[in-house]
């Protein structure tokens, strides 16, 4: 094998390496004809460097399942197994081929290990003197969250509220804010006292995350940037599809992608009936950090409760107008379970 394409490929980043090449041939890989190609031998820098993140374990997972679930590096799992047996053949290293069994080195489940430790101190033993400086200064945790989007004039945003009396009117504009500074409790993001915005991209999911019920009446409010905003809003997003092609900065991708999976996990997990409000304070705690240390003005994340759509906490609601608002009754409702 000598050339392989950019439609061997999913990531964006390295795709965009390739064309970027402008030299068009035919893939020894895939077999496409007259498409942007590369040497492969120009990638055995990155894919060395890829490998020195991984160890082998006995029970862990293939080298290959773990890069294409975490990443999806190539097009498929066939190109996968045969770029990586290829080049596993060609490098110096202890892979020995893509099925096998893998884990994370030690330096990487340390660092995203962090976050559970983390989350133990400030439930239980250091909530407002925390160090930072161990987080930015060790960890490197500043630097993982630096993907960012910007809000649009045209982005729209959902909210609801539900009405606790039948046939009550529709909620006012200014209702459906978030609560006075007084009246805010405590949530995923914010701590008590300090109200956030909490949008949703999917006006479907927004139902589902103030778990409404069947035949319920809500309010549903439209929200958008105020034309007045003449900045850009930069959001830290953790719904971006990662990119792991960044010679030199391999193992920062990894930790960023990972420790921003299980973030986005617990910030996106609803809180059952009997959980203490304890369990928001990590949470509410990482969203203070990345709002000093990024300077965005919110973060994206994925909705656990209906994966159709994605969740938007804003730090401050004064940049947003609420355009609408209707009032709406539930119609169906759909409930499966699991045996414990």
């Amino acid at each position: 094998m000598e050339f392989v394409c950019k439609e061997c490929f999913s990531d964006k980043e390295l795709k965009g390496f390739i064309i970027s090449l402008d030299n068009k041939g035919n893939c020894d890989c895939c077999k496409n004809t007259e498409v942007e190609i590369i040497r492969i031998e120009e990638l055995f820098d990155f894919f060395k460097e890829l490998f020195d993140n991984f160890k082998v374990v006995e029970n862990g997972e293939s080298l290959v399942s773990k890069i294409q679930g975490n990443w999806s590096l190539f097009s498929n799992l066939e190109n996968a197994h045969n770029i990586l047996n290829f080049v596993i053949s060609k490098l110096d290293t202890h892979i020995q081929s893509s099925e096998i069994s893998v884990d994370f080195n030690d330096d990487i489940k340390e660092n995203i290990g962090y976050w559970s430790h983390l989350k133990e101190q400030l439930k239980w033993e250091r909530r407002y003197l925390t160090n930072i400086n161990l987080l930015t200064d060790d960890l490197g945790w500043d630097g993982f969250f630096e993907s960012k989007i910007v809000l649009q004039k045209e982005d729209v945003f959902y909210r609801a509220r539900l009405h606790h009396n039948a046939n009550a009117d529709v909620f006012s504009e200014k209702e459906m804010y978030s609560p006075p500074k007084k009246n805010a409790s405590a949530g995923r993001a914010n701590p008590a006292g300090i109200p956030y915005l909490y949008l949703s991209d999917n006006e479907e999911t927004i139902l589902y995350e103030i778990r409404a019920a069947f035949l319920d009446e809500v309010s549903i409010a439209s929200f958008s940037l105020k034309p007045e905003v003449d900045t850009e809003i930069y959001i830290s997003d953790f719904t971006e599809v990662p990119t792991l092609f960044h010679p030199n900065e391999v193992n920062q991708k990894i930790k960023s992608t990972l420790l921003k999976q299980v973030i986005s996990k617990d910030l996106s997990k609803p809180m059952r009936r009997y959980d203490s409000e304890l369990d928001y304070v990590p949470t509410q705690f990482i969203c203070e950090f990345i709002r000093i240390f990024t300077g965005v003005k919110g973060i994206k994340f994925r909705s656990s409760l209906h994966n159709v759509g994605n969740n938007l906490v804003l730090f401050d609601q004064d940049i947003m107008q609420c355009v609408n608002v209707e009032k709406v009754q539930v119609s169906k409702v759909i409930i499966s379970s699991n045996k414990m």
